[in-house]
């Protein structure tokens, strides 16, 4: 079934500001929304994947008229050439996003399969794939995509870095070499994210500790009673803790951490207003990715 977007969903996931996309459509017909009853625009999944096109283009430095100019299939073909012939990364976040809206593995595949014959499987995984799930991100959290979409694309990615986490060399943990502990919140399933952080963090050659997806409170706790093990707690909570939980979760779970900080990311907070100097809240993915891969 088709999805319906507001304006300010395509403006963030494009990049393209609302007032300039009205202006557009008017003066170049870039995409016609429907309008409800109360003449509010609403943009489809077509409309997302012509404008993802657009953006990339105007990245390039393409003026709009000559964008206006090109049909549907030279548009999607510019954007195919930049993306598998160019290695444009934003062209293939844009490919990789029409194709998980399409279910279509063979082209979502393809994007992947040449980034890493192009630039390896560090670099894809570690700029591609995490501009990848920060760009689908709020396609998610807005249920903008389905669990189907969100289960196509997790799979595909995580069977290759899975495969790519095999052929990394294991860290000893001790107290004189301390991990970094990744963890999600119980009914928190959303993993993509923190096996991106996974295979971040090993490609750099840091001990780390996955304990994955919807793990209890007290079953962390049962880990921590020698905190000199870790470094740092990193945790992504997108829909786990529930907002109005967040604060409790947070003080609970730092409870028994002793001094080792607890760093986080993902939409349950978004809008905390954290006092806890011990916990650091990231707002993006790549951002938290960013200082774990500086950290000492």
């Amino acid at each position: 079934m088709d999805s319906s977007y507001s304006i300010k969903d395509l403006e963030h996931m494009t990049g393209i500001k609302a007032h300039t996309l009205r202006i557009w459509e008017q003066r170049y017909d870039i995409v016609v929304p429907k309008r409800t009853d109360t003449n509010i625009r609403l943009y489809s999944d077509e409309d997302l994947k012509t404008l993802l096109n657009v953006s990339v283009l105007i990245q390039k430095g393409w003026r709009i008229s000559k964008i206006a100019n090109l049909s549907k299939e030279q548009l999607c073909q510019t954007v195919f050439e930049e993306a598998v012939l160019n290695g444009s990364q934003s062209a293939q976040v844009t490919r990789m996003v029409h194709s998980c809206i399409d279910l279509d593995e063979h082209s979502f595949s393809e994007v992947l399969d040449a980034s890493i014959k192009e630039i390896g499987e560090e670099a894809t995984f570690t700029k591609l794939v995490g501009e990848f799930i920060h760009q689908i991100g709020y396609m998610w959290q807005t249920d903008a995509l389905g669990v189907a979409h969100e289960h196509f694309a997790s799979n595909i990615i995580k069977q290759k870095i899975y495969a790519a986490l095999d052929r990394l060399e294991d860290q000893r943990m001790s107290a004189q070499n301390p991990g970094i502990l990744l963890y999600l919140p119980q009914d928190e399933l959303h993993e993509l994210g923190l096996l991106y952080l996974h295979y971040l963090l090993k490609s750099q050659g840091k001990v780390v500790l996955n304990l994955g997806q919807s793990l209890p409170l007290e079953h962390l706790k049962h880990i921590f009673k020698d905190t000199s093990s870790f470094k740092v707690v990193i945790s992504v909570w997108t829909t786990q803790p529930l907002p109005e939980q967040v604060a409790q979760y947070a003080k609970d779970a730092r409870s028994f951490m002793g001094s080792v900080p607890l760093w986080v990311t993902g939409l349950a907070v978004s809008d905390w207003d954290n006092t806890d100097s011990n916990i650091v809240v990231y707002p993006t993915l790549t951002q938290l990715g960013h200082a774990l891969v500086t950290m000492a």
